[in-house]
């Protein structure tokens, strides 16, 4: 009798802690809330664990639960059944503690004994000596309904109670942010009668909980260091759920000034960030301006994604950050270096020297601080397709063994290796430059310059089928792409401009006594060009059989081109870059005067155009016929009618002035 008067108020003492797990209305017994009037030998312990949200308004005083060890059926608004698949994985442990606190048969276990119980394990978890120094310990993870079964638990043996201590060994961080308090459990336990026992013990534990949220900062970098980062504003974004590529779509972001933007409400799971294209950022199919960047290869949605974080079972023992850098694409320029005059003219055959500018972007082997989550950088994936393509249109030529193809930096001062640092591949009207050699990536010296310009120089001809005075281009086509998994090619086209000139003429016969009247074109005439440094036009020829014909210049008068007028009077110079010359006449139309001096004539934009046709004057020949003949006779008739037109003409005219 005395040991029964020993359990029945042993067993009340869960009940005496005054624990709160939540609060019930209405309790009524369940089925498994039998009682028998033995005391039994083993008994069950079964853990309802109970959650609410930190900010949910529960008054312990009023609505707190007795662990008395029955079943309770109803609780308060914000509070229910933990839900592991939300709040994590929580476990409890189950450890004997009787050798340690009930040593003898007929000892008692006073609350302030349970209170220090309470607080050393609370305090000290696994390490306190209560656990450390128990007979048995089990430890059970909550199913999804929160609840788990301690079973045939020790309890009236050997004439002797069993004390235990149940505390949370495991529960998530940061999702739980109050774990429950340690129970003391004396088994058996009396029933509300006090006058039977409980074969199933049920206590209530429960957890403060809160969902966490992830704050994404967004950057971009001015395109010559990567540590020059700048927050960015307008970056859109959507979040998913789930395995990267398969996710369930949760919400739509964009970030703010500082480039932040926050995702709250999250639970347990894997997440993923997608960008989308937006006004800063640009997606496939379209070209970036200067303030504008590139989508990158890292947060799409795909198996690929590595803007990914996962809330697990155990939880996150620090704030959800990370931050994501986009880039500036490459940028392009070419230019002519050689030329004549701010049109960059040349003559037929010349060689055309350009210039190729291309800005390096700082990723183009992967950006180093391009991803950052929960403290854990990894690299953004490098450009997998990096290509300048050069075309030569109509007029120019491109000869690959004359073309001097040389890729340097800037200064000049590190030069770049074909098949090294990057591929040629001629064709008949062009080339192009393939940078992506290292196994799907650019050499490192290439990008050891990421930041930096590439310089290409290069040479094309002027060829004879060249249009006079019409703009003479060489198209670039510069293609990548920094998406390694997707064939989405970018491609910034220029072109550079070039000019070959030429003058046209017009003989003609000076008229009459050389005032121009009734001056009529002139065949036969013939001339030969002279350029400045004295040299005459020796014509086009291929003198190196590269298929390019060259204008030539000749000291000989005697092997230059002789230019001749048609019966228009017309003939022509053209494939000249601009500049002064001059024509000298070789050989005059018959019955006409050789002229004595040479022309002096200017080559440029305008000296083709018809209206512009320089008029090139020849005089007849001296022609005075023999004494007594007939035409003699004529001939002084005429001079002496129009003599005597002139007086009467004077004659006339001093009348009138009278």
């Amino acid at each position: 009798m005395a040991i029964n008067r020993y359990v029945k108020k042993a067993g009340m003492l869960v009940g005496m802690l005054g624990i709160i797990a939540g609060c019930f209305q209405g309790d009524r017994a369940y089925a498994e809330d039998v009682t028998q009037k033995t005391s039994p030998e083993k008994v069950n312990i079964t853990v309802h664990k109970l959650m609410y949200d930190q900010g949910t308004n529960v008054n312990i005083a009023i609505d707190g639960i007795k662990n008395d060890g029955y079943t309770h059926g109803k609780y308060p608004t914000g509070v229910s059944n933990f839900d592991k698949g939300k709040y994590g994985e929580v476990a409890f442990t189950l450890a004997n503690i009787t050798n340690l606190v009930l040593p003898k048969t007929d000892s008692e276990l006073t609350n302030t004994k349970i209170d220090e119980i309470v607080h050393d394990v609370e305090t000290k978890g696994a390490n306190s000596e209560y656990i450390k120094k128990a007979s048995n310990k089990v430890t059970q993870a909550v199913n999804e309904n929160g609840e788990t079964t301690f079973s045939n638990q020790p309890a009236y043996v050997n004439e002797k109670s069993n004390a235990y201590v149940l505390y949370e060994s495991q529960s998530a961080d940061g999702l739980v942010t109050q774990k429950a308090k340690p129970m003391v459990v004396i088994a058996p336990m009396t029933d509300r009668t006090g006058q039977g026992f409980l074969q199933n013990i049920h206590l209530y534990p429960k957890n403060v909980v809160q969902k966490l949220r992830f704050e994404l900062t967004k950057f971009s970098e001015d395109g010559t260091a990567q540590s020059k980062q700048s927050p960015l504003k307008d970056a859109k974004f959507e979040l998913y759920k789930g395995e990267p590529g398969k996710g369930t779509k949760l919400g739509d972001l964009v970030s703010d000034e500082q480039g932040n933007l926050m995702v709250t409400d999250l639970t347990v799971g894997k997440y993923y960030f997608v960008e989308i294209p937006s006004t800063s950022v640009m997606g496939s199919g379209q070209e970036p301006t200067t303030d504008q960047y590139l989508l990158g290869a890292d947060a799409r949605n795909d198996a690929h994604n590595k803007l990914t974080f996962e809330i697990t079972n155990a939880g996150v023992k620090s704030n959800l950050t990370a931050s994501y850098v986009n880039y500036k694409a490459p940028t392009i320029d070419k230019r002519v270096t050689n030329g004549s005059g701010h049109e960059h003219s040349f003559q037929i055959g010349d060689a055309v020297n350009y210039q190729g500018t291309v800005h390096i972007p700082t990723d183009i082997a992967g950006g180093t601080d391009g991803i950052v989550v929960n403290g854990v950088k990894s690299a953004t994936s490098p450009y997998s397709v990096f290509k300048w393509g050069d075309r030569a249109g109509q007029g120019l030529s491109y000869v690959a063994e004359k073309a001097h193809i040389k890729v340097t930096n800037k200064d000049k001062s590190i030069v770049l290796k074909e098949s090294i640092d990057y591929r040629l591949i001629s064709s008949k009207d062009g080339f192009v430059l393939d940078f992506i050699v290292n196994n799907g990536k650019v050499s490192n010296a290439l990008a050891a310059l990421h930041g930096q310009d590439l310089s290409i120089t290069y040479d094309m001809f002027v060829n004879d089928a060249a249009k006079i005075a019409t703009p003479l281009s060489n198209n670039v086509d510069f293609v990548y792409n920094n998406n390694p998994f997707m064939q989405e090619e970018h491609h910034e086209k220029t072109k550079a401009i070039v000019v070959t000139y030429g003058a046209k003429f017009l003989k003609v016969d000076s008229g009459l006594f050389g005032t121009g009247i009734k001056a009529t074109p002139l065949e036969g005439a013939e001339f030969v060009a002279k350029n400045a440094a004295g040299k005459y036009y020796g014509g086009l020829t291929d003198t190196d059989k590269d298929g390019v014909k060259e204008a030539s210049w000749v000291d000989n008068v005697a092997n230059a081109i002789r230019l001749k007028s048609d019966k228009d009077g017309h003939f022509e110079l053209t494939g000249l870059c601009e500049g002064t010359y001059s024509l000298k006449e070789v050989k005059a139309p018959n019955n006409y005067q050789k002229l004595m001096k040479e022309i002096s004539f200017k080559v440029d934009k305008d000296s083709y155009q018809e209206a512009n046709r320089l008029t090139i004057k020849n005089n007849q020949k001296a022609t005075i016929p023999m004494t007594g003949s007939r035409g003699f006779q004529l001939s002084v008739l005429f001079t002496c009618l129009l003599l005597g037109l002139g007086a009467m003409s004077a004659t006339v005219y001093l009348k009138k002035k009278a």
